[in-house]
């Protein structure tokens, strides 16, 4: 879907806003909105390239509304959505849990299961180890320093390539082997490795 990752470069939607200093969160909600999207990565029922198409799928207006009140508020709603897609939640349940917020009726619910802060730490330091994101795959058809003109596309759906790249001539400065193609994970297809 063209748009969403352009938006910094299209006219009409206003300045970047640029913090010096910048908290990593505002607000703790925003927190815990990172936190469900890593949960929900590390149980499988979402990946980083899902919750991208949910937020692509707002449109641009959308998206940059929600991003000047926070980041995370798209991250929240792609969150949402993909619970209510993966039938993990019903759409009822959300609406009723979004109902309590609004109305100031909502209240933190107990953890069904206690965590060992051991087992925490654990899972904190696997996701900071270093790994290799290479997968096996096709071989480049290029290589180092080879000139090559992006091409011109307006794909229907998720793209990680920005339309102020296309049609443009650069040059290949770095491999790092075949990655999974966001293209196709994005949209529930499988990793696609392709370098």
């Amino acid at each position: 879907m063209d748009g969403i990752h352009d938006t910094g470069g299209m006219t009409g939607y206003g300045p970047v806003p640029y913090q010096k200093d910048e908290p990593f969160f505002h607000y703790e909600w925003e927190g815990r909105t990172l936190s469900i999207l890593t949960w929900m990565h590390l149980k499988g029922i979402s990946w980083w390239d899902k919750p991208r198409f949910f937020r692509e799928s707002m449109g641009n207006e959308n998206y940059v509304n929600e991003i000047r009140n926070s980041y995370y508020t798209h991250w929240l709603s792609a969150a949402e959505r993909i619970l209510v897609a993966d039938k993990i939640i019903t759409e009822e349940e959300r609406k009723h849990r979004v109902q309590e917020i609004l109305e100031g009726r909502y209240t933190d619910r107990k953890p069904s299961r206690k965590f060992d802060p051991a087992q925490i730490e654990k899972a904190i330091e696997r996701l900071h180890e270093p790994h290799s994101l290479a997968l096996p795959g096709a071989e480049p058809s290029f290589s180092l320093g080879d000139k090559i003109k992006v091409k011109s596309m307006n794909p229907l759906g998720h793209t990680r390539c920005p339309k102020y790249v296309r049609n443009k001539i650069g040059e290949i400065v770095a491999y790092h082997g075949c990655q999974i193609y966001p293209e196709s994970s994005s949209a529930g297809l499988g990793d696609d490795p392709r370098p």
